[in-house]
């Protein structure tokens, strides 16, 4: 008798490669509105790629959803007609193609073959004759795009940021499509950062102390946080220079009661434990209760002390304020994001003008509610990775106006453009991630 023939498991997941699975993340980002972060992290439990193939799967999805505006006039001027609707997967197919050709060194022939194979993997075989004709005229006759790097940005965007920056919004666009580099903050409870730099060394991880921040690193080639010297035993985490400024500017001391009003996933909350030797009373509130567990896994990684709150804190205190109030309040308000761009491009997919007013009307709520609880003499940092003047400087203003004790402070930094009320970074000027601070003392 023949063999049986083996039947595969019905939920077993169809296998793509890195060009047919880059374009299904691209088609839940910008389509189905779903985060970057969440569609490549189901990606790979449910793929479970090699190393390299992951590694070329992010590129695409970064590469597409950075370039989108530019590739989507390009697949214009090859198409007849637009894709229906239904198929919108061969467009992704296709935006993934040419990215390859016109961002990428990528051999033209492992484009082809790969990008035209994705159309069997997705299941629309009958694509495979237009994504290979489109990625073949587009070898024999290149697309010219006018502004390309505006284009990849949405017209209300281009608007705000020609508005609030005339003289730096194209800078800003472009820094927004190119990759960030990996920056790491130094655990100086446990090592200088001139000794963890001699380990990166040892481990010939290339790196460089970063000029911005006294206990920063950029590293020279991004690496996975496995590879980096003691992670896990707490010596570094991985943390921008803008958003290490926060506690250097905040002051933060030992013995010092510190509010941390916004604080998962945690970063700021425990560089600013660092500071303070994890000595004194730190409060950190999220209202996500999931935040929260991310927020109490890092700090549990670098062995730091905080009591943690599930809430929010634009409402009344349903935690126990200390008898005197906060020495420091960090309210890293929820913003529009749109000055962490470079690190998360799908902000230019899912933000929208209309989502301005309603967080500033969450920004003035945790202002006004939490300032009662400063101690007389006592410093708050309002911070944002927004670049709008309206989140940012504007929110300052108002506040201070109608609030008899609140006393803007200098901000001492070399980088950043110094305001009437505070100081902003820029992408593209700036050598960070685009961030508001502004300072203010209870007189």
């Amino acid at each position: 008798m023949p063999p049986k023939q083996q039947q595969q498991p019905k939920n077993q997941v169809r296998k793509l490669n890195s060009r047919a699975a880059a374009a299904k993340i691209c088609w839940e980002i910008v389509d189905q509105g779903r985060s970057l972060d969440t569609a490549l992290a189901d990606h790979v439990e449910q793929q479970q790629p090699s190393p390299s193939d992951k590694g070329f799967t992010q590129e695409l999805v970064y590469g597409v959803c950075r370039w989108y505006g530019e590739l989507n006039l390009v697949a214009k001027k090859y198409l007849r007609s637009p894709i229906r609707k239904k198929d919108r997967l061969v467009h992704f197919l296709l935006l993934v193609g040419f990215y390859q050709l016109r961002h990428l060194n990528t051999a033209d022939h492992a484009v082809l073959a790969e990008t035209v194979q994705g159309c069997k993997q997705l299941n629309k075989v009958w694509a495979k004759q237009l994504v290979n004709g489109c990625l073949r005229n587009h070898l024999r006759n290149p697309a010219e795009v006018a502004d390309a790097v505006s284009a990849s940005h949405p017209e209300w965007l281009q608007k705000e940021l020609a508005h609030a920056w005339p003289n730096h919004a194209l800078a800003v666009m472009h820094a927004n499509n190119q990759r960030p580099p990996m920056c790491l903050r130094t655990n100086q409870m446990i090592q200088t950062r001139d000794a963890y730099l001699e380990l990166l060394n040892n481990e010939t991880i290339d790196a460089v102390a970063d000029p911005h921040s006294m206990h920063g690193i950029i590293l020279q080639t991004p690496r996975a946080v496995g590879d980096l010297p003691r992670f896990f035993e707490g010596s570094c985490s991985v943390q921008d220079t803008a958003a290490q400024l926060a506690a250097t500017i905040l002051d933060v001391q030992p013995h010092q009661a510190v509010l941390d009003a916004c604080a998962a996933p945690g970063g700021k909350t425990a560089h600013m434990l660092e500071c303070m030797n994890n000595k004194g009373t730190m409060h950190a509130l999220d209202i996500s209760e999931k935040r929260c567990e991310q927020l109490n896994t890092t700090l549990k990684r670098l062995n730091l002390n905080a009591d943690i709150h599930v809430t929010d804190a634009s409402l009344k205190p349903n935690w126990l304020v200390p008898t005197g109030g906060y020495d420091r309040i960090l309210i890293d308000a929820p913003c529009s994001g749109l000055g962490v761009i470079r690190r998360h491009p799908d902000i230019k997919h899912h933000r929208r003008l209309s989502d301005i007013e309603k967080l500033n009307e969450v920004q003035a709520r945790l202002l006004n509610n939490l300032w009662p609880h400063l101690a007389q003499g006592g410093l708050m940092l309002y911070m944002t990775c927004s670049i709008l003047p309206s989140e940012n400087e504007h929110q300052i203003r108002k506040f201070v106006t109608k609030t008899d004790n609140a006393q803007i402070q200098m901000i001492k930094h070399s980088m950043g453009l110094k305001l009437e009320c505070g100081l902003q970074t820029l992408p593209g000027l700036h050598a960070m991630d685009g961030f508001y601070y502004s300072l203010i003392k209870k007189v």
